[in-house]
């Protein structure tokens, strides 16, 4: 590619990063746009006075410090993308100095670990140097079809002035609506307008849902148990443990052909609203493989991939865990928030490949998993179980709306 060197479109200057990370050529950067820091160390002076060197200066007196000093890509600078590193230089560990391309419309060559198609936009990812094919910001345009997704490497692009194409912040409250660290990172508007980027499933329950085994839901009873949907304000879908006749019976039901496959380069994001009658009780609601027995004899099953949030007979009262497996791998998380009977929560959780899990209780984050044996990697379906903790009790879980959706290109 050193015939691009010879391009009279391409710009170059030269920047100072002020990152610790290795850079190699085609890696996307981004000005530090709130830097306080000035380049030389001048704030800016009156005319014909001579300078005063200060290291931290307030805004307004800052000079070139925002258009020299660049940093890693991160949701918050998307929109001052800098350029890439330029071809022909050898990689170099910062701080450094270090020439870019910057965007101007000409082509050159970019870093990726996607598959990509001639004519597929490019966008910023979050914490990450390498451009993609699915984003909220757009800078420019893949102009080479290469399949980079095992083994990260370049392909020609044309990058351009950032352009953000989806951009929504959430702003709701608490244990009410979706929450902002689940969804801020997620283009649902891209993947609902383009299937390939992604897959969705919502539901805020006010439908017509076939609730019947076999059906739609696979529902496996223990002695009792029940599917239904409420007829309340906004709608719900009710599980219901339907008996008390003895400890652990209850109800396990799974939407079977709402599956999503956690794999390297998808982030799969889960959330719902729900709550408990009685937090003493078992339950559990997430992704789980195909699993008749979520909760057997009041133990969570540790036989099948899952992410999600449980209480099981070892639980704290009035408390919700989370959990994150794969087969008998799992990281179970004891007391992870606070849950009062007859109270909405929101739940939820991010699974970002196959090496780390965040969990979300109203909003806040509460839980990380980072450890690659205890993440997933089979499809999950959507999974609720109810169950009562001891004879004469009812275990009943509302879920008010459910919301999961799949960033990252289908198979």
């Amino acid at each position: 590619m050193n015939n691009l060197d010879y391009d009279p479109v391409i710009a170059r200057k030269r920047v100072y990063y002020e990152g610790t990370d290795t850079l190699k050529p085609g890696y996307a950067l981004c000005y530090n746009q709130d830097t306080t820091t000035n380049w030389w160390g001048y704030g800016e002076a009156t005319l014909g006075a001579s300078p005063t060197e200060q290291s931290t200066t307030a805004e307004g007196e800052q000079n070139e410090g925002k258009w020299m000093r660049v940093e890693k890509p991160a949701t918050a600078n998307f929109r001052f993308f800098a350029g890439v590193v330029s071809q022909g230089q050898a990689a170099v560990t910062g701080p450094c100095f270090v020439d870019i391309d910057v965007p101007n419309g000409a082509i050159v060559a970019v870093w990726t670990d996607k598959s990509v198609t001639i004519g597929d936009g490019m966008y910023l990812e979050n914490g990450q140097y390498t451009p993609i094919n699915t984003g909220t910001t757009r800078i420019g345009t893949f102009m080479e079809t290469v399949d980079r997704s095992s083994t990260a490497g370049l392909s020609l692009a044309r990058i351009e002035l950032p352009t953000v194409v989806y951009e929504k912040t959430v702003a709701t409250t608490a244990a009410i609506g979706p929450s902002a660290l689940i969804w801020n990172d997620i283009p649902l508007s891209e993947i609902r307008d383009n299937p390939s980027s992604g897959i969705i499933y919502e539901n805020d329950f006010m439908g017509a849902d076939n609730l019947t085994t076999t059906e739609a839901w696979t529902i496996t009873q223990v002695n009792s148990g029940t599917l239904s949907l409420l007829a309340a304000e906004g709608g719900a879908l009710h599980v219901d443990s339907g008996g008390n006749n003895a400890s652990d019976d209850g109800v396990t039901a799974q939407l079977l052909n709402c599956r999503f496959l956690p794999k390297a380069g998808r982030k799969i994001a889960f959330e719902a609203r729900v709550k408990m009658n009685d937090a003493t009780d078992q339950y559990f609601i997430g992704l789980a493989a195909t699993d008749t027995t979520l909760i057997a004899a009041g133990v969570l099953d540790d036989a099948s991939d899952k992410v999600g949030f449980y209480h099981e007979a070892a639980s704290t009262d009035n408390k919700i865990s989370c959990v994150t497996a794969r087969t008998n791998a799992d990281d179970k998380t004891a007391d992870v928030a606070a849950n009062a009977d007859g109270t909405y929560m929101t739940v939820g959780f991010v699974i970002d490949g196959i090496t780390t899990v965040n969990f979300y209780v109203n909003g806040a984050l509460v839980e990380s998993g980072a450890l690659t044996a205890n993440v997933p990697n089979a499809a999950m379906c959507l999974s609720v179980c109810a169950q009562v903790e001891a004879t004469g009790e009812d275990a009943e879980m509302d879920v008010d709306w459910v919301r999961i959706a799949q960033y990252g290109a289908r198979s």
